[in-house]
């Protein structure tokens, strides 16, 4: 007999839906129903995509469209509200697990009501990060943030497991609060399949790439800085930029550009996913990861970027310490950009863009691999 997973993705329209995709094509091989609950613009997206077939599908309807971290954090809030005038009808498809792609507070309330409505339904919750209070960023952005964190950590305990993507998740959660029984360390993972479809022929369009959301904390105006020094001795380096973030943040970093004389030096790809995002950064001759958040869970551009064979370069942050033991990964002091671009002018004078031991990581993080923990913990 089939197991009933729902799926609630009622705010995620804009995210990474790769890993989430694969790990529902594996459990679908393993005799799981799966259902998403979401607005017809993520449908769209996972039918382009083409990763699952045959999911059946909830139309969360009246949503809004956002484009700032404020008007998210109201649209949120409203669509959680319009959710909840869907319970009868999710209850009356007996579910058997009810999962979180994430812990946001957006995304486990739904699933509590659930929960607290039919004790039988299992709830799954994936911790995937920390969100800290003095990152920069807006001051009410980040209060709001820091807030809602904290809250989703008090509603999580309600969950049956929660997936820590590493050990120092885990041991957050349970300093927190949360049951160290129902803690499951599932790790994380890369798009190994479609890099290796993807073939870096040292035909490159870009000197450096970054990939990932447009956010401070990532370190995007100290990469400015990288790529001054670099410009000073390379006058046409190009930097190529994968990821979108808030319009605030857009416009004060293209303000940036501007005024350090870089526009001609910085081009903008967008948002990529899939085989797109992997042949801009095969394209690539090196990979720049400048986050400084002390809350940096993993980092998976960067070891999607090492496992593709970049040279890559980041700050030596204690989670990336721990992956990459083997020189995979250039590291530097945080906050230290002079050294980054050191480095990266030390690469550039041995016209070497290859990552061998990087690539030796490619077999290593399975997202099929991290399916199949998940289905086994709920008992799927």
């Amino acid at each position: 007999m089939s197991k009933k997973v729902l799926i609630n993705a009622i705010t995620v329209e804009n995210g990474n839906l790769i890993p989430l995709l694969l790990k529902s094509r594996e459990w679908q091989k393993n005799n799981v129903e799966v259902t998403i609950f979401a607005n017809i613009y993520l449908k769209k997206r996972i039918d382009k995509l083409g990763i699952i077939k045959g999911y059946k599908f909830i139309e969360l309807k009246n949503d809004k469209r956002f484009f700032t971290k404020l008007q998210f954090v109201i649209e949120a809030a409203r669509r959680n509200i319009i959710a909840l005038s869907y319970i009868k009808k999710l209850l009356a498809n007996r579910f058997d697990v009810v999962y979180s792609i994430s812990s946001v507070t957006d995304l486990t309330i739904l699933p509590l009501v659930l929960k607290l409505i039919d004790k039988r339904i299992k709830w799954a919750i994936v911790f995937d990060n920390i969100v800290p209070l003095h990152d920069p960023g807006p001051k009410l952005i980040r209060l709001l943030g820091w807030t809602f964190f904290h809250l989703s950590t008090v509603i999580i305990r309600k969950a049956d497991v929660v997936y820590a993507i590493s050990d120092d998740l885990k041991n957050y959660l349970i300093s927190h609060g949360i049951n160290n029984k129902k803690v499951i360390v599932t790790g994380n993972a890369i798009e190994s399949d479609v890099i290796k479809k993807v073939n870096r022929n040292n035909e490159f369009e870009y000197d450096a790439i970054y990939v990932g959301r447009i956010n401070e904390t990532k370190g995007i105006y100290e990469m400015l800085e990288v790529l001054k020094i670099l410009v000073n001795k390379y006058d046409k380096f190009t930097l190529g930029i994968v990821g979108e973030g808030d319009k605030h943040t857009m416009d004060n970093f293209k303000l940036r550009i501007g005024k350090m004389n870089l526009r001609k030096n910085v081009k903008f790809l967008g948002y990529l996913d899939g085989t797109n995002k992997f042949r801009a950064l095969k394209k690539a001759k090196t990979f720049w990861f400048l986050s400084f958040s002390e809350h940096e869970s993993f980092g998976v551009a960067l070891l999607e970027a090492a496992s593709s064979g970049l040279p890559c370069f980041s700050y030596r942050l204690k989670p990336l310490v721990k992956i990459y033991k083997h020189s995979e990964v250039h590291m530097s002091p945080i906050h230290d950009y002079e050294d980054i671009a050191k480095n990266v002018l030390a690469t550039f004078a041995t016209g070497n863009f290859n990552n061998e031991n990087g690539t030796r990581l490619l077999n290593k993080y399975s997202w099929d691999y991290v399916a199949q923990k998940e289905r086994r913990a709920f008992s799927v």
